[in-house]
């Protein structure tokens, strides 16, 4: 007797196809999104230790880290990029290289950084880090405002993955922290900063969430998302999935 062979149909196999299709279109952006969440939790938070570790040194040496020290503007920057690994000098005030440093004269919309919404940047969000700024040998871009006569604190922000990679946009990809009155780092949006005049209408008067918001377009919307990227360790998983 001859033994019956054990075989799939086509309809079955067209079947187990469309089974794995639908599948794979659930479960790969959910992978993709989950790798995109680690690398940038991954960036920023070697991001904050860097600055911290920075702050720290400049302490050490008896080098002050007090805002009210740097009453000149601009004169915090060449400090700090004493203590980093410089690869480019971007210069003060206008980038010496446009490619891969910050510029506040770049109105191209495509080569500038943008709010939490993808909105543009007015040129006033702009001139918020053009004290100086370097980038560094990791591929990390970091900028100054350090405004004069302004003793209660100095903002650094970090496009973690430098400019020529995207997002390019607060909250995602760029973060600002504060050195605050007291030599203390501290994430944007957290208790103790934003005590800047302009900023206390703003970012600074104690409601962070509204300036850490990707579904609103107003003006320095993303600025506070160092603070919950610091303090929630599923910011960047919520970020990415939608939530």
């Amino acid at each position: 007797m001859m033994k019956k062979r054990l075989a799939f149909t086509l309809g079955e196999i067209l079947i187990a196809l469309g089974v794995i299709g639908v599948v794979a279109s659930l479960v790969l952006p959910l992978l993709v999104n989950g790798q995109k969440a680690g690398e940038a939790r991954a960036r920023f938070d070697t991001a904050y230790s860097l600055l911290s570790k920075t702050v720290a040194e400049l302490d050490a040496e008896n080098i002050s880290v007090e805002p009210a020290s740097y009453s000149a503007a601009g004169t915090f920057y060449p400090i700090i990029k004493e203590h980093l690994k410089v690869a480019i000098d971007c210069g003060k005030y206008s980038a010496t290289n446009d490619s891969v440093c910050f510029s506040t004269t770049n109105t191209n919309a495509k080569s500038t950084f943008r709010r939490m919404s993808g909105t543009e940047m007015t040129q006033l969000e702009k001139s918020m880090w053009d004290d100086g700024g370097v980038v560094l040998n990791n591929g990390m871009l970091v900028a100054v405002e350090n405004p004069a006569s302004y003793p209660y604190g100095l903002l650094i922000m970090v496009d973690t993955n430098g400019k020529n990679k995207n997002p390019n946009k607060l909250g995602y990809d760029l973060f600002a922290f504060e050195l605050t009155k007291g030599g203390v780092l501290l994430p944007l949006g957290a208790p103790g900063t934003g005590k800047r005049s302009s900023a206390l209408a703003k970012w600074g008067a104690g409601n962070p969430d509204a300036y850490c918001d990707k579904k609103k377009n107003h003006e320095f919307n993303g600025m506070t998302c160092a603070y919950f990227a610091a303090t929630d360790a599923d910011y960047f998983k919520k970020l990415y999935n939608g939530h």
